[in-house]
Order: C-alpha cells, then structure tokens, then sequence
C-alpha cells in the first residue's frame, strides 16, 4: 500500500493549507478556482478553458467512478469521453479522493489519471472553507506542491513563494498553449459536399461544440485563434464561430479584428463562452474579470426576449464578461444571469450574428440549450 504524501496548497495572501497528496509528486502555480459541479469530473478537468487554472471542486467526493480511456472515440474520431486530448488544469483541490472507484467505463483512478498527466492533487483540506475564502476575496493564484513519499514540505519557503506566484494571465500565452496549430477538418458524413460547413476560431475549443455541429449535418474546419478574417473567406466557409478559451479575452487582439470582419460584413456568427467576450470586444464594447467567476453545472440565465422571462439552467466556466453598458446601439443584451445580472448572451439587432457567455454544448451540465446550435445552422447561407 502506497504510503501518504505530504501536500501543501500556498495562496498569495500567505495562507497555507495542509492535506494529503495524490497524483503526480510535482509542483504547480495558477489561478485557484472553485467549481460547484457535481459530476462529471473528466469533462471539466480536461476542459482547454481550465489552462492556468487550478480547480477545487466542491462536491465532497470525487473519483467515485474513475476514469474512462482516451482510446474509446465517437464516430468522428474524437475522445467519446473528454473534451480535449488531455488533462488541462493545473491541479486539483478536492475533500477526498476517491481510491477504489467502480464504472463499467472506468480504465483508471483519478489519481492514476493525474500521475499520468503529470498534475498534482490535494485531499482532506476543509474546501468549504477555501470557497468562502474565494467567494470573499475573488480568485486567488496559488502554489499546489505534492512532495515525494518520504520527503518533507518547507512550509515557510511555499507560502513565500505562493506570496510571489505570477500571474498566468500575463506570463502566459493561455490561448495559444491549447488552441490548434493548423487548420483541421472534420466532415459531417462521408460525402462532405453535400454539407454546409462553418469555421471554428480554437481559443480553446471544447470537443463537444464539435461534435454538436457534426451531428446537425455540417462540416467543422478548426482553425488557430489568431487566423485572419481573409484565411477564414479564403475557405469559402457558410459561418463561423468563435469557441469558449482560458484567460483574457483582451489577449485575442487578432480573433477580436476578425470578429469585427464577421460584424461588419453580416457574416453568420456565433461566439460561445470567450466567443461571447470577443464578440462584445470586437463589435466595440468592453470586459471585465469577475470576482470570483461562474465555474458550474447549473447556473440560471434569463432570456429577456421571452415575455415570461424564461429561465435556463446552464454549464458554465468563465472568469470574465461583457460589460453591457460599454455595448453600441446595434447590440442588444438579450440573456442575463438570475445570480447577478451578469451579461450571458448578446446579439447584433439586424446582422446575423449572436453570442452566449455560457455553454450550450453542457459537458458537464445540462442539455437546455443545445437548441442554439439548431439556431446558428438556421443561419448558415
């Protein structure tokens, strides 16, 4: 039996918490989070939007049902159980780990998972209190360091250096890191001209908002973040959208100018999570960076256009938004969030073009309003 390891989570006000180590014994830095969600654990963790990010989930238990293999794919050759090819957050802060999992899909414990990724993990810290203490302070960087079996933590050094943790958002290209190189194509069936296609902008795309366009009949052409509006016509594409991506939507200065390019020339848009901050950016307006961010399955967003004020239940993971009064004329605020009244979709007033802050794929969530999907193909010329 593997004995316990010593684990350490350092955060920049100087505040030190204590637990057990699971996963790789290595050390990270980033944003901490937190995220309410109660299932579902593979589709956030490997989640491009968590880059420099490190998650503490909030539900009590986690692992219980392992984790599946990357080597079981849908029909278009993705990963039929992730959102991206790997693990993409920074670590994991959890109450308890669970060892002895059981799934009819499981091919590994969460904390072989994250051996395998090279990602530390921390259990038995009190999480219900490093909530409040975020929800109180906003998001925090921090330091999570697993120590070796045998090998001793230097408190005193961590929390210095948790004290002076850099910010990712600055020091890192968050976007690039996990965004497509090279433009890839993925065909609706095997007869791809009898499909209309659209392109994608990868600031981080997840494999779902993929899939929900192949499975509506129409061909995905993945593309880097910064590909210009000329290499986007170039493809002779019928739409585009712009995906949901980690840090600053301000760092997309190119996706912003090529959103712009889709405005102006009424091109079908549709902007999911970043999407929905580069569109605001793009069409003119402003963001801003949440206190402590939306990081959950079921989020309330109101639809104003709907006379009863119909509200849906969302999956979200952002930590910046559109500020709705920084907005022109031509764009309207058309959802918003019951918790704060935080912008959660825009649209143009007569151009084809709209956007939502949360995400309509769900993985995790609910399935409310993959209908949007069905809307943006309604769209396509």
């Amino acid at each position: 039996m593997a004995k316990t390891r010593e684990a350490a989570l350092a955060l920049k006000n100087g505040m030190i918490f204590k637990g057990v180590g699971f996963g790789a014994s290595t050390e990270a830095s980033g944003e901490v989070v937190f995220n309410t969600s109660f299932a579902n654990y593979p589709d956030s963790l490997s989640d491009p939007s968590y880059n420099g990010q490190i998650i503490a989930m909030t539900t009590p238990l986690v692992g219980n049902y392992g984790v599946p293999s990357y080597s079981v794919r849908d029909q278009w050759g993705l990963p039929k159980y992730f959102e991206s090819d790997s693990f993409k957050a920074e670590g994991l802060i959890v109450w308890e780990c669970c060892k002895q999992p059981y799934h009819y899909s499981m091919s590994k414990t969460l904390d072989q998972w994250l051996k395998e990724e090279n990602k530390p993990g921390i259990e038995g810290i009190d999480v219900r209190q490093l909530t409040k203490i975020l929800r109180h302070h906003g998001v925090m960087l921090g330091i999570l360091k697993v120590a070796a079996e045998g090998e001793s933590i230097d408190y005193d050094d961590l929390k210095k250096r948790g004290m002076e943790c850099p910010d990712p958002n600055v020091t890192r290209q968050l976007v690039a890191e996990t965004c497509v190189k090279e433009k890839k194509r993925f065909n609706a069936s095997k007869h791809p001209d009898q499909h209309k296609t659209v392109a994608l902008i990868d600031c981080g795309v997840k494999y779902n908002i993929i899939r929900c366009m192949l499975k509506r009949g129409v061909n995905v052409v993945v593309m880097p973040w910064d590909a210009t509006w000329d290499q986007v016509t170039d493809l002779k594409v019928n739409g585009i959208l712009f995906s949901n991506g980690a840090g600053d939507p301000k760092d997309c200065k190119v996706a912003i100018k090529t959103m712009a390019s889709c405005l102006d020339n009424s091109f079908p848009t549709f902007g999911i999570c970043l999407g929905n901050q580069i569109m605001g950016l793009g069409a003119g307006g402003d963001t801003y960076k949440l206190k402590f961010g939306h990081r959950a399955a079921n989020k309330p967003v109101i639809d104003l256009t709907d006379p009863k004020k119909h509200a849906f239940i969302t999956s979200q993971n952002h930590g910046f938004a559109v500020n709705k009064d920084t907005l022109p004329p031509d764009m309207e605020v058309y959802m918003i969030c019951a918790d704060d009244n935080t912008v959660e979709g825009i649209r143009h007033k007569t151009k084809p073009a709209f956007a939502v802050q949360y995400h309509p794929e769900a993985t995790p969530g609910p399935y409310d309003t993959e209908y949007l999907f069905d809307k943006f193909v309604a769209m396509l010329d």
